[in-house]
């Protein structure tokens, strides 16, 4: 864990200044085009709130930085993981299920698509892991985690009974969302896969800070 306060702001200042270009790339800026179907997609809210969340942290370690204060980010630590989980499935069900529609070249030239679906997810979990003091959560967080991804299913089902799905451009940003093709049948089994996901990865993560503790406790146990 790094405690260094400058380096805690060096590395939070890069996320920012990056995640201001991923948010402005998501808006359609860089194509000259606004995307005004922005707010509908999971990665770029995901994004969007690591980002404000980032801006918070920005603040906290630069008022530390400058009463000399060195030590572990301690902001929200409940809420960081949260974001963590959700921006790790942002970043594996793209790679995943969604990047094979596009090329390398696509993929890689694509500014909204490096920064808001590999630069930054990447970035944001290694602030928790460098900068975080670890062995400190609890076995809630991974199914608080899911609270944020399940309002934004409802967010979208929602929208998807309001609009008007002939005129709207993107009504399912999701082929896993798709009620009209999948059927309610396969939408169910779709959403139970990625809470799957959300548990699984956000108990990895549980086990993996506690990693210290366990072996303590089974080194104990073989001592008795």
């Amino acid at each position: 864990m790094i405690k260094n306060r400058n380096v805690q702001l060096l590395f939070q200042t890069i996320y920012c200044t990056l995640g201001v270009i991923g948010f402005l790339a998501s808006l359609g800026l860089f194509d000259a085009e606004f995307n005004s179907d922005f707010y509908v997609y999971y990665t770029n809210l995901s994004n969007y709130i690591c980002l404000g969340f980032m801006f918070t942290s920005l603040v906290f370690t630069v008022k530390a930085a400058n009463k000399k204060e060195d030590g572990a980010c301690t902001l929200a630590p409940t809420f960081k993981f949260m974001c963590m989980i959700m921006i790790a499935v942002t970043f594996l069900v793209y790679n995943i299920l969604l990047a094979k529609d596009k090329t390398p070249v696509e993929y890689f030239t694509s500014l909204s698509n490096l920064t808001l679906h590999l630069i930054l997810p990447i970035m944001f979990i290694l602030d928790w892991v460098l900068f975080y003091e670890h062995g400190k959560t609890k076995w809630s967080y991974p199914l608080l985690s899911l609270i944020m991804p399940l309002v934004y299913v409802a967010f979208i089902l929602i929208r998807s009974a309001i609009v008007n799905h002939e005129t709207t451009a993107v009504v399912y940003p999701y082929f896993f969302l798709n009620v009209d093709n999948l059927g309610w049948g396969g939408f169910f089994t779709w959403l139970i896969i990625l809470i799957a996901i959300f548990v699984i990865i956000g108990y990895l993560i549980y086990i993996l800070d506690h990693i210290k503790q366990i072996k303590e406790k089974l080194k104990s146990r073989k001592n008795r």
